[in-house]
């Protein structure tokens, strides 16, 4: 060890530059390494208790049928056509597409069957402009996903969703709940009132954007909302953790091809039942001119959603990632090819003086260990400094933004496991860069090293 320290500071200023070089690159390898460790994590780890059955759920798609039902205009309204022409017009697609629905619910595979305007799921939009709290305590706050569900549609049922032991059942709150009624998440629960037991209770909806601070001072007041029933927490995408969501009645569909919600009884065959929907040339549910065009399984709508949503994105950016992985192995590989090239006259002279094979390797290794050691931790500080300032070591946080941390619960857990990791994998390559120029250098015969130019 003493040899190894004293040929470091022999090197001093070589060595310097070569610790820069890792640092940086430990800089970037801790990104890289970060990402990917929640990824796994929150995807394969961090399931929600009552996240909901996925397997055995579709998402269906209505639509127009080519042959439209012919229009018979009464005389008594031709003077008010057009007023008389919506009202018309809207209540024949609701009939059309409340008739496709009940023929799919009719069938003896099909648990339950509803119109929905989202799918939970399939993706998230986080509504920055507004915060939440209690009626009674306005300082406990979480901002909150906020979704919009049809009432009498089996929302909660076909959906999957889970109401804890003390709220009603899927079934009633499917098809009860007030004009201001919400129905929340466990996790929204306890952030704003410590408990879960909270169905009846008051919520308010604060005005968070910038315009309200500017003219109050303050939040204002944008809504309030009765807790209508409580559910457990649930994946809003596939590769993330579950956040904090309150869901809001609405009455009737928007558009007038809306997004059915489909859920076939465990013994039924996902993928049979679409196959016969999709395959089939002539539609099998059909109501005057609205009709079933397709079916979806629904782990195969929420991947190709969440692709086709985010493809730029994610093209990019796994783009930046396996450019930077590649600067980071092929920079330090060659910093420490060249690095033992030059000291082949160094081993010439040690082989020349009777020195093994396997000391002068441990020597070099043991060096090139202790400057990656150093470079790494110089990394790792910097990568802290960010991480503080930017709130990542805060840990698990509710307040504001109302989103679980990327980063696991147990910060300084996640900062020492994602370090020992990055040491190692920077290590392993600094062998590798090391390993065939010192094996090349110390089997030549000390007079060709010590002439090495």
């Amino acid at each position: 060890m003493n040899q190894t320290i004293k040929n470091f500071w022999a090197h001093r200023r070589q060595n310097a530059w070569i610790v820069t070089e890792i640092a940086l690159a430990a800089v970037f390898s801790f990104y890289i390494l970060d990402y990917l460790t929640v990824v796994v994590y929150d995807t394969y780890f961090c399931r929600p208790a009552g996240d909901f059955e996925r397997e055995h759920l579709l998402v269906g798609q209505t639509g127009y049928f080519q042959k439209a039902e012919e229009l018979q205009v009464p005389d008594s309204v031709k003077q008010n056509f057009n007023e008389w022409y919506n009202e018309w017009y809207i209540l024949r697609t609701l009939a059309n597409l409340n008739s496709v629905r009940d023929q799919l619910r009719a069938l003896p595979e099909v648990q339950s069957a509803g119109f929905a305007g989202n799918s939970l799921g399939s993706g998230s939009y986080f509504n920055y402009l507004s915060t939440y709290s209690s009626e009674a305590d306005s300082t406990r706050r979480c901002g909150s996903y906020m979704y919009d569900f049809l009432l009498h549609e089996q929302f909660f049922e076909t959906q999957g969703l889970t109401p804890i032991e003390g709220s009603p059942s899927a079934e009633v709150l499917s098809e009860e709940c007030p004009p201001d009624g919400v129905v929340i998440t466990r996790s929204v629960a306890l952030a704003l009132f410590g408990t879960d037991q909270v169905v009846g209770r008051r919520i308010v909806e604060w005005d968070a954007s910038e315009r309200a601070l500017q003219e109050s001072g303050g939040y204002q007041v944008k809504k309030r909302f009765t807790i209508a029933g409580v559910v457990e927490d649930f994946r809003l995408k596939p590769n993330e953790r579950y956040a904090y969501t309150m869901l809001s009645p609405i009455k009737s569909v928007g558009g007038t091809s809306p997004r059915m919600l489909i859920r076939l009884r465990p013994e039924a065959d996902v993928e049979a039942f679409a196959q016969k929907i999709n395959s089939s040339k002539e539609p099998l549910f059909q109501a005057g001119d609205r009709l079933l065009v397709s079916v979806t399984p629904y782990v195969t709508y929420i991947s190709n959603g969440s692709a086709r949503d985010h493809s730029e994105q994610f093209s990019v950016l796994g783009t930046f990632i396996a450019l930077l992985l590649l600067n980071v192995v092929l920079g330090t590989l060659g910093t420490f090819w060249l690095q033992i090239r030059k000291r082949t006259e160094d081993i010439g002279i040690m082989r020349s003086f009777g020195a093994k094979r396997r000391h002068i390797f441990g020597m070099l290794w043991s060096e090139a260990a202790l400057l990656t050691l150093i470079g790494c931790i110089l990394g790792q500080l910097i990568w802290l400094q960010f991480a503080i300032n930017t709130g990542m070591a805060e840990g698990f946080t509710m307040s504001g933004t109302g989103q679980e941390t990327n980063w696991v619960n147990t910060f300084w857990l996640h900062y020492l496991i994602i370090s020992i990791v990055q040491y190692l994998l920077m290590l392993a390559i600094v062998t590798l860069g090391m390993v065939v120029p010192t094996l090349r250098a110390m089997y030549k015969r000390p007079v060709e090293a010590l002439h090495h130019d």
